[in-house]
This record gives structure tokens, C-alpha cells and sequence, in this order.
């Protein structure tokens, strides 16, 4: 019996989104649309976090019918919420992830540690005005000053290298090759679309 909804289809849904929030960031180079290019960036680690998770909780809508199946994904992505930590906790835990060395890389100057705090607080500072700032976490010794993460290319790193190793455990069981045509076709007119391949992973 055919399957209504099928985990490889939802894994290459959320993946591909994840990946046009990447590019439309790394597209985006003015500054004065930084904190939407960071809030971006930040989405797509979400939704590349929620292809695996999704993808792995498949017997809990394979087996309903396509409304109902639709319906129950929407609910448990919905339940996961925005809880990075939580999130990348639970893949490094099931041994689906090894977050363990993303977190003691270092990302031009911090360490995974330190920038999974600023994934979760740039969540909501790159669209409110918050409390507090990520940044007061980060004073520079001896002066006023502090080191921003959110405003780094660490940051950036840091969500690639998370991305990638979300994509290579799902590429163990899928094949992402039409996916990646449609990314392909529907972007390499432009002309930082090479320059995008060779920093996050090359799409032939």
C-alpha cells in the first residue's frame, strides 16, 4: 500500500526551505538588512533540525491519511517549537548528530558552545527589541566593550556546519539529487549562487 505521506518527502521539504533561507542570507549582503539576513540563516538551521527530527518520528503520520498526516507534521514541528538546544540535544543524544565536535570547533574566535546561546538568542533579537543582548554575554576584558556573535561569521559557520551535518545523515538514506535540481534550477541565474556552493557544499 502506497504511503499518503512519506518521511523522505518530508525530510526533502524541510530541507530545501532550510536551504532558500540559507541562500536568501548569504544573497543579502547589505548591512542594512543584517539582522534579517542573521534571522534567515537561523531559520534554515530550524527547519534543516526539523527535517531530520520529522524525518526520524515517521510512524507517527506515515500510516494517516494525506489531511490527517499533513496535520499532525504541522503539529509536531509546532511542538518542537524554536528550542535549539533542546532540538540538537536530542539528535546528538540518539547518536543521529556528533554535535560534540561541532561544539568544541572553533568558529572564528567561539566555540559551538557559545554560539548555540547566541542561535537561540538571535531567535528573537534580530526581530524585537529585547531585554537584553546576546552581546553583554561576550564583554571584552578590560573594556566597555563586547564581542557581538550575532554579528560574526562564526555564527555562520556554525549554522553550515550544523546544516551539513544534519543533510549528510539524511543523504545516508535519501537521495536529494531531484531537490537539489529544483535548488539548482531555480537559483544558479544568480550570480553569488557558485560562491554560495563552495562555502556550504558544492550542488552540481
Amino acid at each position: 500500500m502506497k504511503i499518503a505521506m512519506d518521511r523522505q518527502r518530508v525530510a526533502k521539504t524541510w530541507v530545501y526551505r532550510g536551504l532558500c533561507d540559507l541562500y536568501f542570507a548569504f544573497d543579502n549582503d547589505d548591512p542594512a538588512f543584517e539582522n534579517n539576513a542573521k534571522f534567515s540563516e537561523i531559520m534554515g538551521l530550524e527547519k534543516f533540525l526539523k527535517a531530520i527530527l520529522l524525518y526520524e518520528q515517521h510512524t507517527k503520520y506515515e500510516a494517516l491519511p494525506l489531511s490527517e498526516a499533513r496535520a499532525e507534521i504541522n503539529k509536531m514541528a509546532m511542538n518542537l517549537g524554536h528550542k535549539f538546544t533542546k532540538m540538537i540535544k536530542s539528535l546528538s543524544d540518539s547518536g543521529l548528530i556528533d554535535f560534540d565536535r561541532i561544539k568544541q570547533s572553533d568558529f572564528d574566535g567561539y566555540d559551538g558552545s557559545q554560539l548555540i546561546q547566541a542561535v537561540e538568542a538571535g531567535y528573537m533579537e534580530t526581530r524585537y527589541p529585547v531585554p537584553q543582548l546576546i552581546s553583554d554575554k561576550f564583554p571584552i576584558e578590560g573594556t566597555d566593550l563586547t564581542h557581538d556573535p550575532l554579528s560574526s561569521s562564526g555564527l555562520t559557520k556554525f549554522i553550515y556546519a550544523l546544516c551539513n551535518a544534519c543533510y549528510l545523515r539524511l543523504a545516508s538514506n535519501i537521495d536529494f539529487t531531484q531537490m537539489l535540481d529544483q535548488f539548482r534550477n531555480t537559483f544558479q541565474e544568480k550570480e553569488s549562487f557558485g560562491r554560495f556552493n563552495n562555502l556550504f557544499w558544492q550542488i552540481k
